[in-house]
């Protein structure tokens, strides 16, 4: 993308000066260019972002949906260096994009769920070789003395003075979205916020930052990626940036209560489609995503995407769905629908919308993903899986 970004910077250098002198033929040259220029800003629009990566367990014991082992992940921390790509701190990302500043070409984000021990034994050393920052999000009732399973205070410490950032992943891991039994909308929300604040006050209690002072932005990450529209009001009234585990790469649109992350574990964590994820960019749309938790009476729920600018090709956009790819309707001349032709599953779910960047070379994609989630048709929730 610095390709673009150069050559889109001279084209606009020799507009400025003036036509006196210049030959018949700069003059048409010139005029031509003026033409195409508004094409050479379809590869603008959309490239100040970043790719946020999600692990969770990094070993070859623990389960296969939540795993990856430590050959892979090794061989994903080198494609990262050899490829050019700059990790940086979550936090620093996030502020960029608050502030609306752009980014490197290629910035990328590491993060961790659950704070499992063989972070500290199989991926720490690794990120550490290499000076890389991370982050980690902590469900702080998992943190006691002489687990075998969860992190120590002292590893996270340990951790935190190479460089990590230590983040909330609520008290309890409890699936936010469930109220209990004879529980009011006003007890839901107030157990929610509980669950956050409080494992944020055991987050500071033990976790002191480096330089003494709070960190510039407080950092949440949802248990199994679920959320809704009412959390995500909580979520903004603490004064959180929260993360789920849908796909996609975040960009200065992105709805800063639930940015997106590429889970990275199982059948997700191939070189290959690694490799892609990591070159993407967020889709230039401006419409911010639709509430997930899906009533019982839209089990095919219409997603429309309004995109930023003129000019786009829509006609490279795909989408797909839990059954392959879906048709795409135009409804207006930067205005998109999609949706599936038969109910999605109970459970979680999510359309994936890409389309190849314009004269990437190799080819990149932007990348934007909507999660579902669809309780059982009775309106009660599913075993997790």
């Amino acid at each position: 993308m610095k390709f673009y970004r150069k050559n889109a910077t001279l084209t606009a250098m020799t507009f400025a000066l003036p036509f006196r002198g210049r030959s018949t033929f700069a003059k048409i040259l010139m005029q031509l260019l003026s033409c195409l220029l508004p094409l050479v800003s379809l590869a603008l629009k959309g490239d100040t972002g970043a790719v946020i990566l999600q692990y969770h367990h990094v070993s070859a014991q623990t389960p296969a949906i939540t795993s990856i082992s430590p050959e892979r992940f090794k061989a994903h921390i080198e494609t990262i260096v050899t490829q050019g790509y700059q990790v940086m701190p979550l936090t620093t990302i996030v502020d960029a994009l608050s502030a609306g500043k752009n980014l490197p070409d290629k910035a990328v984000a590491i993060t961790f769920d659950d704070a499992y021990k063989n972070i500290f034994t199989n991926a720490f050393p690794v990120l550490k070789k290499h000076r890389l920052p991370f982050t980690i999000f902590v469900a702080t009732d998992y943190i006691v003395e002489d687990s075998t399973q969860y992190l120590s205070w002292d590893e996270l410490r340990e951790m935190r003075l190479s460089g990590a950032i230590v983040a909330n992943h609520t008290s309890s891991h409890t699936h936010l979205l469930r109220k209990r039994q004879h529980e009011t909308h006003v007890q839901w929300l107030k157990r929610v916020e509980q669950e956050i604040l409080v494992a944020e006050q055991i987050l500071r209690k033990n976790i002191p930052a480096t330089d003494n002072h709070e960190p510039a932005k407080k950092l949440l990450a949802y248990p199994y990626g679920e959320y809704d529209e009412h959390i995500q009001r909580v979520v903004k009234k603490l004064g959180f940036v929260a993360f789920g585990q849908q796909s996609g790469a975040v960009g200065p649109t992105a709805d800063f209560s639930a940015l997106p992350r590429f889970p990275l574990s199982g059948i997700y964590s191939d070189q290959e489609s690694f490799a892609t994820k990591l070159a993407t960019l967020p889709l230039p749309i401006k419409n911010q995503p639709r509430n997930p938790l899906l009533p019982a009476d839209d089990p095919m729920p219409l997603l429309v995407m309004s995109f930023e600018q003129n000019g786009v090709d829509l006609s490279s956009l795909r989408c797909f769905g839990p059954d392959g790819a879906m048709q795409i309707k135009r409804l207006e001349k930067n205005r998109v629908s999609t949706k599936v032709t038969s109910p999605l599953p109970i459970g979680r779910s999510r359309y994936n919308c890409t389309m190849p960047v314009p004269r990437a070379n190799p080819e990149r994609f932007y990348w934007f993903s909507q999660l579902w989630i669809r309780p059982n048709s009775d309106g009660s929730w599913y075993p997790e899986r």
